[in-house]
Order: C-alpha cells, then sequence, then structure tokens
C-alpha cells in the first residue's frame, strides 16, 4: 500500500499511465548504461530533465558569457537546493511456468498472458529513459505444455523461456522450486543459458559451498542495488529427491537475514531489493490463514518483519496478485502467474551532496494486468514462433476416441468419469490396492470424439511421477482426514463456502480401491466414514499398497503420514506419460465408471442446492433426511407427496386408510393432502402408487393443486401457465432452452425439491431503474471507456435479468424519465413511454423533472402509460386529493405473491422544477404517508411483499454506507421489504434495520435487482439478496427490437443534433463543490448575451459534461437540456453576496462569471463567504446596483436561491440558456478557433465542511 506520503505523490491514474507509456519527467542527470548492461540492450541509464532541456532550447539567442554566468550562479546554490536525486523503476514478473506465448496451447486460443506481451509492456516502460532494473520471482522453466513438449524432444532449440527472458534483458531471478521439476541437469542446462543470474541464497551443497549466487549488486546510473534471492525451503517436500541430489535448502529467513546483513554491512549497495520464491501466510485482502503445502512453503510476512534492512520484497510461488503492501518497513508486491501481470515499483532517491549517501525518500507498487489489448512484441514473438508451432503440432496428435464426455459434473465434490480415468491408470501402472489423486482442472474434460495429447495435459497438467506406499487403514484413514480438510464445514446456510479458501486446490484426493463418505457436518478429522476394502469394513491395522504422485509422496499438502510410509516402488516416469500410454492401448473409452465415495449431504455438488438448503433451513425437509437424498435418481409418487405435505405441515393425525399400498410413514402426510384436495383426480382409486415414477405434467399438477389449496391468489381455473413455470425457475433441466418444454418426462429427486422450493417459498425479483432522463443512445464509461447505458443496451440487461426469474419479475423506476436529451424532450417525453411501455414496466414514482413541460403535458404521457405512475404523497393545494391520473400505490402478482408497490414523490419538488409549473399541487411528507399507505397494502390488499419506491435521494459515505432521505424512509416507516430511490443520480445499495435500500444511478447505466424470497403463508420475506449491475454495451447482446426503435426515435432528430458548432481543446467538466471550467462557460455565455454585469448558473442545472474535440447541438443540448430562459434583474451587491449564500446553505456552489467568491463551508449559514470581488478584482460594492442574468428556475427561487425570487426590475428575455450558450460557442470558435477554459479562481473554497454533490 505504501506509505501515506507515497500516496500523497501521485495518483493511481497518473501510476497507470506510466507503465503504459505516458513519458515522466526525470530529476537526475543523464548517465549511460552502467558496464554490466547487456549487450544490444537499451540503456538504462536516466535521460536529462526534459524540462531543464526545453528552459536551454527556449533561450536561443542568449549570448554565452551570460548563459555561463547563468550555470555559474545554479551551481553556486547553496547545497540544500542543490539536493541531488535519483529515481529507479523496478519491473518484475514471477511463476512465468512457461507462459511464453500470448496464446493459451490448452484451448487452443489467445490468451491475455504471455512473456510475448509481457515485453510490449518492459519496453514501453523503457521507452520513459530513466532507469528500469527487470527482475523474476521464479518458476520459470516449468509448468505448460510447451515447456513440457520442448523437454520431451518435440522440438530444438535454447532452453525456451531462458531464451526468451535472455532476450528480453533480464537482470536477475529467483530460483524457484520448478526449476528443479526436470532434474539437475535441465536446471543446469536452463541456467547456463540463461545470460542472467539465478539467485538463491538459501540453496547450498552438502559441503555448505553456495549452490547459487547469494546476491547480486547491480550499479544504475548513481546507485548500487542489492539484489538478495530465497526460494521456498520446502521443496524437498514438492519435488523428487533426485531433482535436488547433493542439495540442501535451509531455512530462507535466516539465509536473507545474514546475506542483507552482509550488504549493509559492507557499505555495498543503496538500495537493497529481496527476490524470493515464497508467498505470503495470509490473504492480504481477507486476512485469511493460507495453509502451505509443506511446513514453512510460505514465508513471505517472516521475511517482510524478520529481515531488517530490505527496502522491497518482491514474492512468488503462490501465484497471487499482491498490489502494494506495507509490513513493518517493508514494501511489498507480487505479480500473479503465467505472465498475466507486470509488477512495477517506483524509487525516488536523495542526498545532499555527492558524497553523501543516498536516503530513499518515496516508494511506490503497483502490479498492472496484461490484457488482450496489449500487442505481443514482434522480435520477442519471432523467437517464439518455432516453439509455439511445435507445441501445436505436437499437441494435436490423436491418442483414442471416447464415445460420451468424459467430465466431472460434479467438480471436486462427487467422484466421476475424470477422476476414476487418473486412478485407474495409477492402479494400472503400479498393481497397488488403492489410488490416490487430486482433480487438478474440474472444469477439463475430454469430449465425445477423438482424444489428443492436449486433452491428456488438460486433465494432468504436472510433471509429477508415480510411487507406491504402505498404508495401514487407520493411516489411509488419517490421509483421507486431512484431505477432507480442503471442504468446508456444512452449515445448510446461504452461500456458505463449500470449500476452505486458505487450503489448495490440489491438495484434495479422492481414493479408489477403497469406498467411504465424507460427512461434511462432522467435526474435521473425524468426517471420513463407512470405510471399507474389498465389501468389508477396513481394519485399522490392515495393510494396503497405496499408489501416490511423487508429490504427495514426498509429503506435499503436509499429509505426514504419506511422506513417513514405507515405499514399496517408485517410477521415473511421470503420470502423464502413463495417462497418454494407457489411452493408446484403451483406444476407445465407454464412460463406464463405479461412484466408490460421496460428500454428505450427496447434493452438496447439485445446481439445485440453495433451494434443498432453504427447505432444510425452514424446517420444510428435516436434516437428518437431507443428508442422503440420491439427487440424480428419479423422483416418485410418494416422495413428491411426502414433501409437499411437509413442506406446509399438513399432518393428519386420525389416518384414512384411503390406500392400501401406502407405507405407514407416508400414510399421514399423503391424508394431509387428500383432505385439503390438493392431489386432484390422484386421489381417486384404491391404490396410489407410491414408488412408480412421477412425470413432469403430474408433479406441476399437483404443486398447483397444492397452491390453491393453501390460499395462493391464482386465478380461478386450473392449469395457470405461469406460475407452472414459475415453479420451473432456477431448475437446472440439463437443457439451454429455459421452461417446462425442455425438461425431460421425468424429473429427478433434486429437481423435484427445488419445485418445492419455489412452491413453498417462491422468489420475487424486483428490477429498478431511475433517473433515465431520456438518455436514448449509449454513452462511455469514464475510468475504462466501456459503452455504457442508453435504450438499447438497458433493454438487453433488462431482459438478460427478467429471465432469471421470467414469471416473478416486477420492474419500476425511480422517476425523472424524460427530461436530459434532444431525442427525448423534442417529442416531450413520448418515446421514453414507448420504450417504458415495451420493456414492460410496472410502476414508476413521479420525478421532479417531471413537471419540466407542466402538469398538463405530464397528464398526457401519464395516459399514454401502460404501467402505474405513482405519487401517494402529491395532492392538489385545493382538495388536498390526489389527481385523478395519479396513483398512490399497486399491486400485483408474480408467482402466487401478491407485490404491493407504493410510490412517493420529492418533497421538495418545487424547489427543484419550475415552481410556477406545480403551484396548485402539494407534495407532502413522504414519511407520514408511506406510514398510513403500508398497513392498508399489508390488510386490505392482503400484500406479502412491499415494496417503497420514490424519486428520493441518498448519499454515502466512504464505507458506502448510506444516508439522507432514503434511509431515514427505511429506519421510519414499518413493513416496507425494499426501498428504492432516486434523484440523486449515484449508486446506492446498503441496509437499514434490514431493509434493503438502492439507487440504480442514472442515465440507465444500472439496474438494481433484488430478489426477495417470500413465505406466502406467513405474507412475509424470508431472505433477501441485492445488487446493483452496470449495463456496458458490450456485456450482452443488442436488444433488435430496441435499435430499430431508437433508429426510428433518432431519423428526426440526429441529423440536427449531429451539426457542429465549434471545437473543445479539453473536456469541460461539471463540480457542484467548486467552480468548474463547464459553469464559467455557461456563465460567461449567459453575460455576454444579455450585457449583465455578472451571471449565475446553478451547478445543478448542468446536466452534462462537454467532451473534447467537436462540439455539436446535441452535446450542448445534453449539458443544458431543460428550456429554461435568462432573466435579468437588479440586485445590490449586499443582494449578490446574500444569493450566494443561498446557494451554500443548500450545500450548492454557485457558478459565476463577472465576480469572484472565496467561501467556507464550515461556518454558520448565511456567513460562509469570505471574500467577493468585482470582475477586476475589487471588492465588490456592496451599495451599488448590479445587472445581473440567472436562469428562469433560479429566478423563480428554486434550488432555494430565495434572494433571486425577490430581485428588482426583473425580465424574462424569453431567450433559452441553451440557444445562448450555441451563439456563444459559435462566436468563440469561428475561424477554427477552440474553447480553452481552464479553471481560473472565480470560486475558491477554504477551511472544512462539505457541499452537495
Amino acid at each position: 500500500m505504501g506509505s501515506p506520503g507515497d500516496r500523497r505523490r501521485s495518483g493511481r491514474g497518473a501510476f497507470d499511465r506510466r507503465l503504459y507509456g505516458a513519458c515522466r519527467h526525470r530529476a537526475s542527470a543523464g548517465r549511460r548504461s552502467p558496464p554490466d548492461a547487456p549487450a544490444g540492450r537499451p540503456s538504462i541509464g536516466a535521460r536529462p530533465c526534459p524540462h531543464f532541456h526545453r528552459v536551454l532550447a527556449s533561450a536561443p539567442s542568449m549570448p554565452s558569457h551570460r548563459l555561463a554566468i547563468a550555470l555559474a550562479l545554479l551551481l553556486a546554490l547553496p547545497a540544500a537546493v542543490r539536493a541531488e536525486e535519483a529515481r529507479l523503476t523496478i519491473l518484475h514478473t514471477t511463476d512465468l511456468h512457461g507462459s511464453l506465448t500470448g496464446w493459451d496451447d490448452l484451448a487452443d486460443r489467445p490468451a491475455a498472458r504471455g512473456l510475448t506481451r509481457v515485453a510490449t509492456l518492459v519496453r514501453r516502460v523503457r521507452a520513459e529513459g530513466g532507469p528500469v532494473l527487470l527482475l523474476d520471482a521464479g518458476d520459470a522453466i516449468q509448468g505448460s505444455p510447451l515447456e513440457t513438449v520442448w523437454h520431451r524432444g518435440f522440438s530444438n532449440g535454447h532452453e525456451p523461456m531462458m531464451a526468451a527472458m535472455g532476450a528480453l534483458g533480464y537482470d536477475a531471478m529467483a530460483v524457484g522450486n520448478h526449476e528443479f521439476g526436470y532434474g539437475l541437469g535441465a536446471l543446469t542446462r536452463a541456467r547456463t543459458e540463461a545470460g542472467f543470474p539465478w539467485l538463491a541464497a538459501n540453496i547450498v551443497r552438502a559441503d555448505g559451498a553456495p549452490a547459487f549466487a547469494a546476491s547480486l549488486v547491480k550499479t544504475v546510473g548513481a546507485l548500487r542495488v542489492g539484489i538478495v534471492g530465497v526460494c521456498t525451503q520446502a521443496v524437498p517436500a514438492l519435488e523428487d529427491s533426485a531433482n535436488y541430489e547433493g542439495l540442501r535448502f535451509l531455512p530462507a529467513v535466516e539465509a536473507a537475514k545474514a546475506e542483507v546483513a552482509r550488504l549493509r554491512a559492507g557499505g555495498l549497495c543503496d538500495v537493497v531489493v529481496l527476490l524470493a520464491h515464497t508467498g505470503l501466510e495470509f490473504d492480504p485482502r481477507t486476512g485469511t490463514e493460507r495453509l502451505g503445502g509443506a511446513p514453512d512453503e510460505n514465508v513471505g510476512r517472516a521475511l517482510a518483519l524478520d529481515v531488517p534492512g530490505v527496502d522491497v520484497l518482491i514474492l512468488g510461488h503462490t501465484h497471487a496478485v499482491v498490489d502494494s503492501l506495507t509490513l513493518g518497513t517493508t514494501l511489498v508486491t507480487q505479480a500473479g502467474r503465467w505472465a498475466d501481470h507486470l509488477g512495477r515499483v517506483d524509487l525516488a532517491f536523495s542526498r545532499a551532496a555527492a558524497n553523501d549517501p543516498w536516503t530513499l525518500a518515496s516508494r511506490r507498487a503497483a502490479v498492472f494486468a496484461v490484457t488482450d489489448s496489449v500487442p505481443e512484441d514482434t522480435a520477442l514473438a519471432a523467437l517464439a514462433e518455432p516453439y509455439h508451432q511445435a507445441t501445436r503440432a505436437a499437441l494435436a496428435e490423436t491418442l483414442g476416441f471416447a464415445r460420451v464426455e468424459i467430465g466431472a459434473p460434479g467438480g471436486r465434490l462427487e467422484d466421476g468419469r475424470l477422476w476414476e480415468l487418473i486412478q485407474k491408470v495409477q492402479l494400472e501402472a503400479t498393481d497397488a490396492d488403492v489410488s490416490l489423486a487430486s482433480l487438478f482442472d474440474p472444469a477439463a474434460r475430454i469430449a465425445a470424439g477423438p482424444i489428443t495429447l492436449r486433452d491428456a495435459m488438460a486433465i494432468y497438467p504436472y510433471d509429477n511421477t508415480l510411487g507406491v506406499v504402505t498404508l495401514t487403514g487407520a493411516e489411509l484413514k488419517e490421509a483421507l482426514e486431512q484431505s477432507a480438510r480442503y471442504l468446508a464445514p456444512y452449515t445448510f446456510e446461504d452461500e456458505h463456502p463449500l470449500f476452505e479458501p486458505g487450503v489448495p486446490t490440489y491438495d484434495f484426493d479422492a481414493a479408489e480401491g477403497v469406498t467411504y463418505d465424507i460427512d461434511l457436518t462432522r467435526p474435521a478429522g473425524d468426517r471420513v466414514i463407512n470405510l471399507a476394502f474389498a465389501g468389508h469394513a477396513l481394519e485399522p491395522d490392515h495393510a494396503l499398497k497405496v499408489a501416490v504422485n511423487s508429490y504427495r509422496m514426498n509429503g506435499g499438502g503436509g499429509v505426514e503420514v504419506i511422506r513417513r510410509a514405507p515405499r514399496v516402488s517408485v517410477t521415473a516416469r511421470g503420470v502423464r506419460d502413463l495417462l497418454v500410454d494407457y489411452l493408446r492401448r484403451a483406444h476407445t473409452l465407454d464412460g463406464a465408471f463405479t461412484r466408490n465415495w460421496s460428500v454428505l449431504p450427496d447434493y452438496a455438488a447439485s445446481p439445485q442446492r440453495a433451494s434443498i438448503d432453504l427447505l432444510v433451513r425452514q424446517g420444510a425437509l428435516p436434516r437428518a433426511e437431507a443428508m442422503r437424498l440420491y439427487p440424480g435418481d428419479p423422483v416418485r409418487r410418494g416422495d413428491l407427496a411426502y414433501w409437499l405435505a411437509r413442506a406446509f405441515g399438513w399432518r393428519e393425525r386420525r389416518l384414512s386408510g384411503a390406500f392400501g399400498d401406502v407405507p405407514d410413514s407416508l400414510e399421514p402426510w399423503l391424508d394431509g393432502l387428500i383432505r385439503r384436495h390438493a392431489l386432484g383426480p390422484s386421489q381417486a382409486g384404491d391404490h396410489f402408487d407410491p414408488f412408480r415414477t412421477l412425470p413432469l405434467g403430474l408433479a406441476l399438477d399437483w404443486c398447483e393443486g397444492t397452491a390453491r389449496s393453501a390460499g395462493y391468489p391464482l386465478p380461478m381455473r386450473g392449469g395457470d401457465p405461469s406460475f407452472r413455470r414459475g415453479l420451473l425457475t432456477g431448475i437446472d433441466s440439463g437443457h439451454v432452452v429455459p421452461g417446462a418444454a425442455a425438461f425431460p418426462e421425468t424429473l429427478t429427486r433434486e429437481q423435484a425439491l427445488a419445485m418445492v422450493a419455489n412452491l413453498r417459498y417462491p422468489t420475487v425479483r424486483v428490477l429498478e431503474t431511475t433517473d433515465f432522463h431520456g438518455f436514448i443512445m449509449p454513452g462511455k464509461e469514464r475510468r475504462t471507456n466501456r459503452p455504457i447505458g442508453g435504450s438499447v443496451a438497458l433493454a438487453a440487461w433488462l431482459t438478460k435479468l427478467r429471465a432469471e426469474n421470467p414469471e416473478g419479475t416486477v420492474l419500476i423506476d425511480g422517476g425523472d424519465l424524460f427530461q436530459g436529451t434532444m431525442i427525448s424532450n423534442l417529442p416531450f417525453g413520448r418515446p421514453i413511454v414507448e420504450q417504458m411501455n415495451a420493456l414492460g414496466y410496472t410502476a414508476s414514482a413521479i420525478g421532479n423533472h417531471e413537471f419540466d413541460w407542466t402538469a398538463d403535458t405530464l397528464e398526457r404521457r401519464v395516459h399514454e402509460m401502460h404501467f402505474a405512475a405513482l405519487g401517494a404523497n402529491l395532492v392538489l393545494a385545493k382538495t388536498h386529493q390526489r389527481p385523478r391520473w395519479v396513483r398512490a400505490d399497486t399491486v400485483v402478482t408474480r408467482r402466487g405473491v401478491r407485490i404491493g408497490i407504493l410510490g412517493l414523490c420529492y418533497p421538495q419538488t418545487p424547489s427543484v422544477t419550475l415552481a410556477k409549473n406545480v403551484t396548485h399541487l402539494r407534495f407532502e411528507d413522504d414519511s407520514a404517508t408511506a406510514a398510513k399507505l403500508v398497513p392498508v397494502l399489508r390488510r386490505q390488499d392482503h400484500a406479502d411483499v412491499v415494496v417503497g419506491v420514490g424519486h428520493i435521494p441518498a448519499e454515502t459515505d466512504s464505507a458506502g454506507h448510506a444516508r439522507g432521505d432514503l434511509p431515514r424512509l427505511a429506519r421510519g416507516v414499518p413493513g416496507v421489504d425494499v426501498w428504492f430511490g432516486g434523484h440523486s443520480h449515484n449508486r446506492v445499495r446498503d441496509e437499514v434495520k434490514g431493509v434493503p435500500i438502492m439507487i440504480a444511478g442514472a442515465h440507465g447505466e444500472v439496474v438494481g435487482v433484488c430478489d426477495l424470497r417470500v413465505d406466502p403463508v406467513a405474507h412475509r420475506v424470508i431472505d433477501r439478496h441485492y445488487r446493483l449491475e452496470t449495463t456496458y454495451g458490450d456485456a450482452v447482446p443488442p436488444d433488435t427490437a430496441m435499435q430499430a426503435r431508437v433508429a426510428r426515435w433518432n431519423a428526426g432528430v440526429g441529423a440536427i443534433a449531429a451539426q457542429p458548432l465549434g471545437r473543445n481543446a479539453s473536456l469541460l467538466g461539471r463540480a457542484r463543490g467548486g467552480e468548474s471550467t463547464l459553469g464559467d462557460l455557461v456563465a460567461d455565455a449567459m453575460r455576454e448575451a444579455t450585457g449583465a454585469d455578472i451571471a449565475f448558473q446553478n451547478s445543478g442545472g448542468l446536466r452534462a459534461d462537454l467532451g473534447e474535440g467537436v462540439v455539436t447541438r446535441g452535446s450542448i443540448y445534453e449539458v443544458m437540456p431543460f428550456d429554461n430562459t435568462m432573466v435579468t434583474m437588479e440586485l445590490t451587491g449586499a443582494e449578490v453576496r446574500k444569493a450566494l449564500e443561498d446557494g451554500l446553505r443548500g450545500g450548492r456552489v454557485t457558478q459565476v462569471s463577472g465576480v469572484r467568491f472565496s467561501f467556507d463551508a464550515s461556518r454558520p449559514e448565511m456567513q460562509r463567504v469570505v471574500t467577493l470581488q468585482d470582475g477586476a478584482g475589487a471588492p465588490l460594492d456592496s451599495t451599488r446596483t448590479w445587472k445581473v442574468v440567472v436562469n428562469n428556475f433560479m429566478a423563480g427561487g428554486g434550488d432555494d436561491y430565495f434572494t433571486l425570487a425577490h430581485g428588482k426590475n426583473t425580465r424574462d428575455t424569453q431567450q433559452l440558456v441553451r440557444d445562448a450558450l450555441e451563439g456563444f460557442v459559435r462566436t468563440r470558435c469561428a475561424g477554427g478557433k477552440a474553447l480553452d477554459y481552464k479553471v481560473e479562481g472565480r470560486v475558491t473554497r477554504l477551511g472544512g465542511g462539505t457541499s452537495r454533490e
């Protein structure tokens, strides 16, 4: 993270630009490349300061003697002024694992990674001209198909990664454990071909002599950089002993401590970098401890805290990304894996004089993702091409044929064909009794058809060899218990993780040759139950031959019982090679397998897990019965009848004896259904056939009948299609197409239970948009430049989100629908109504800008709406009754749930719209109105769920917690299940007293999503999940129907909007908390158009930034969409000050022209303006009368500018502010000129306090 001082020096955005090639000034003097720079490599010396060159170049006519005198004076400055500075950039990678190219060899497609892409970023940084070191933290040469193919002799030439890293000019590399993976011979060859040092202070030979250089001191300009390397000391537990024969691995912390102390004590370097192939012992984001696969495998925290004198610690091994973390006095960073990130550390040094020691003045670290937009470096790609082509050719070799897909649909939670294939290979190769193996990638699969070498490498990516050890029954159970630590305790809680985050995935082994269960509800260490061998319980002292890979046999994963076990045999052949041999011999795989182990509950891997957990939590399914459900078996008639009755608690004590073939345990539950006539015609007859498979159609009949018997508000007729489709929502059918037609005729037990959960506790989804403001055309997100919002993208996103719960979704809006763009404003909002009708909105709150075209125009739009316009607190001033076209609420039914939606207007609407448009209306207190309405919805309208939506704002603090009006409603109005707001144009996602509160931004750029699990019997919400979705246009296919509508709407407007007015030299932005360049432009335009002395513009009236480049009529319209006119008036200087105070009292900063002022928002109201000057810089004469121009909204007292409402000689010019702005831009840009506004100090903020943003 760096020190606070480091963070103050530069924003992250600037830091990003430095990596991607923006020029950076250097304060150090120019230097040549150091003597040890590799030949042919770009200079890493710093260039002279560009600013200094510009100073000299700006005075070409200066006489030489004057220049000499000037330089002499410069050199004669005191030492404190002439303090020397130096800078150093360190670029670093780690765990490249043979990722040479930007290509995924296993998927056979481009990938956003690879050293060829990293090279492009490296060269960009070097092109900045400053001193650069390039380092790697180890594990470079093993772990990819390219490396495997090369080491198996499929291609020739130098070791691929060493050739590439040498060409790229790496300065040093730490030794990683995978450098030993191919044996000492391969290691020696790679090290020889590297052309740069491999560092490992903690690896020594048997006699104690160093096996590698402990450190490197590199002179970079005036700096001496000490680089110390260490390797994880767990290599003996991770590699075959033959691969490191004759070497010892010392504790990394002690070795680093000694080497750093040597460098520091001898004054050999100015800065020390510790390059360590080891990771942190914890997750820096969550603080969760990370369990390594072997003792002391990861000691990054200890290195940072216990090794004095280290300035920068660069880590590796764990494949994590650590941007910047300060531990003690050490800056820690780590750059991911597979060349998918590049780390950068910038160090700045200073010293008073040339003979003084350097002082590290600042340091910054960041890690940058390698995206697919980064091109491959041409030179390095040419070097890599032969290796790449040889790899692709080798991987395409056909080994056999699969009749069915060989995969792992249950992942690591369920035995399957893929896992059994690996186990068969190990058993056949060793003649062992039992095999232990990991499933390295549960997503890997062999598709039906030809099996290639690429498939084999995807299944088994590591170069492990195979061995056999002897374990007793007790020891095998201990090993399986150790493996089961990867699985989290099962709690039946919603979204509870199934895996322990700190345990590596490859440390979970399954066993073949024995049968057993893993009960996740039992304590760790006592989970493995029913362990049997050859059909009998495995005795603790029964000896078994167990096949394991070399990683596990050497102690990998910390399974000590295997590491200590007697070894029966060890083979030098890799497991993957044995797999290839097996596939060639077998030729055809039929996919047959026997499930010999299970995780309990046995539905843990099921797609329906969340629904079944819900039934258990609610007591609708006993926990003991849920442990072994056989989820994939077909559901029987008796199963569903029991689950339905159980879910509703329908159990009869007096048995009917209606059916002679019903078991005693089922009869009381079946009688509960029969008594309530839930099963329809199935209740007739003498036999129920409880063990007969239940067809889908009959299951739907029974569920619908049960819902009617429970009083769900369904239409009074049988076979409600919408309700029946809702019963199947979220149930995995194994087909792509949703709905009943996609399901097979017979349901599985897990599918039937999910249907019961959908019946008993249906989910309703509420989607909210707000403050669309007519933004039919898409925009661009500033941060990413991605397309965002607009009608087409919004429609596509709403379709996508609705499709996840098509029968249970309600779509609402928080108001301010129309006003804001030319395409919407010219037809007075009609396109927006058409759009919302087409998208199926249920209701919308009425926003303040709905009144901008008068209430009469709004009423006409409301009559065109196919959804409810809500404003419960909006009444006529004369009658105190709501206008006939306004509704307080609406009630709809979704999936058997009655949903009441109440809507509110912003109580301050008269101050944030043209006051004259609402003089006949009153906006009553929102809390009091809602509090009266909720009981009516609950008791009279029988609403199971109450949703509140209003054009009501909220703000969030730095922690994301909401404050303001919307949370006030959530606290003060009981009985509302979720609140949605608007008006503030921000993203709000919080919870108040258990009630979600959300605001979905503005302009269709965000959709609020709230899923409510409902108990219709108890009429309450039992669970809530809510989030905000950003409507990126490139993340969903476009909605073609909406595209056609937009094209039609834009046909008459597009040509007008595209008319150019001029050019903008740079973006003119808004800033409600101070002066803005856009505010300056608009105020200047108003003052010039009217000849006024002073112009005021409210910041809230500026609705969009004015982008750099061509300024069009459309872009001006977006800045100023309201049809505000300019109003002139006479104010004294004292009244001018008071008007500015009016704005500050409401937290608003006025944009001005013709005056300058400073303010302190922490001072008392109406005393916040500190200084006020006229255009010449003199104090504004408080007694003089000034001609002031404002817009008609402000002139009417809008935004609480009360002083302006009482100005003298007020005259409405009837000229639109927008027209004046267009004319001003045309004039200023005449003759090819451009607008060039900079913040010039018209408004100065002093002291503390806050302004409304």
